[in-house]
């Protein structure tokens, strides 16, 4: 994922023990007492993030859910802070939580950092209690107020990065294999129909499509992303339609991202993203991501995400956007 519009000043990995556990209070948005929290990164980037009560997780089943919560591939690092003021005992919970961990098959991700923190200092857990002797501890690093709460909204937006993604997430593999098998048909049954009637064909899916987006099937999803790459006129339709806030084109072009691959998928990924520009939806930016990181040759691609980039409101450039496409049509 493109980290140009939606970084961190400071990613995860850089970021000192003192000065992770000095920010978590801004992204919490409190001071975390008797608490676990739990961080979960991709490339240094935050993804996600939770806390738990420490009392609660004295219970197995307890530590199994907030286990299960955080399986799956979108993490490759987990940062587990207790702050407590019994040290050894949240030592342990932690300690007990990475056997939760391991059963539910979390073996890929690194536990990147397990600390404590009581008050103002820090220290590491290690198997069956904290590190022992108050010379092992240090001073928590704490950003002055402005910097640490524009850097804790940051956060925030970074882990919201990754609930905006998951709307044009990929097929499952099945789908995903039936949608590989009707595009590879696709340009060899185009190729059969006359030109002329192709297009009408196109634009008469796509205008079914969008009088009923949740209608569109995998077929015609996949049929649809083909057609907007191959055929700029239902492409430029597309784009005008959106521009003229068309209620239907953002979960049409979703759906037809989601079943799409290569340069069909970068196609309505960039078309989303204009949508959800239109209707203020702070997708756009994750979405144009998408579309740059499927095809980063793609001028469309490029265009949409420098556009939503510039942070101006829809309703103050659509029709200057309007007056300068017709203008390179010409």
């Amino acid at each position: 994922m493109n980290l140009q519009s939606y970084g961190i000043s400071g990613v995860l990995d850089t970021l000192s023990k003192a000065e992770l556990v000095g920010l978590v209070p801004y992204f919490v948005d409190r001071h975390p007492r008797e608490e676990l929290v739990v961080i979960g990164a991709f490339g240094g980037e935050p993804r996600a993030w939770t806390t738990w009560p420490l009392p609660a997780l004295a219970s197995g089943e307890t530590r199994r859910s907030l286990a299960r919560d955080w399986t799956g591939s979108e993490f490759d690092q987990l940062y587990l802070i207790g702050y407590s003021t019994s040290e050894r005992e949240t030592a342990a919970l932690i300690n007990k939580l990475h056997t939760e961990l391991k059963a539910e098959g979390l073996t890929s991700v690194c536990v990147k950092r397990d600390l404590i923190v009581h008050g103002h200092q820090w220290g590491y857990t290690v198997y069956e209690a904290c590190v022992d002797g108050y010379g092992t501890r240090q001073t928590i690093t704490i950003p002055d107020p402005v910097t640490g709460r524009a850097e804790g909204l940051l956060f925030r937006a970074a882990c919201r990065k990754r609930y905006a993604a998951a709307r044009l997430r990929p097929l499952d593999p099945a789908e995903a294999a039936k949608a590989g098998r009707i595009a590879a048909r696709c340009p060899t049954d185009r190729a059969k129909i006359d030109p002329a009637q192709m297009a009408e064909a196109d634009e008469g899916r796509y205008r079914d499509a969008l009088a009923d987006p949740s209608a569109l099937s995998l077929l015609g999803g996949v049929a649809l992303g083909i057609a907007a790459t191959a055929n700029a006129g239902l492409a430029a339709d597309a784009m005008d339609d959106i521009l003229d806030g068309e209620p239907g084109a953002l979960e049409v072009w979703t759906w037809v991202a989601r079943c799409s691959t290569g340069i069909a998928r970068a196609t309505a990924a960039a078309l989303a993203a204009l949508a959800a520009w239109v209707e203020h939806d702070g997708a756009a930016v994750v979405f144009a991501e998408i579309a740059l990181d499927t095809d980063a040759e793609s001028g469309l691609a490029w265009a949409v995400w420098h556009l939503v980039g510039t942070g101006a409101a829809p309703e103050h450039t659509r029709s200057n956007v309007r007056a300068d496409i017709k203008a390179v049509a010409a």
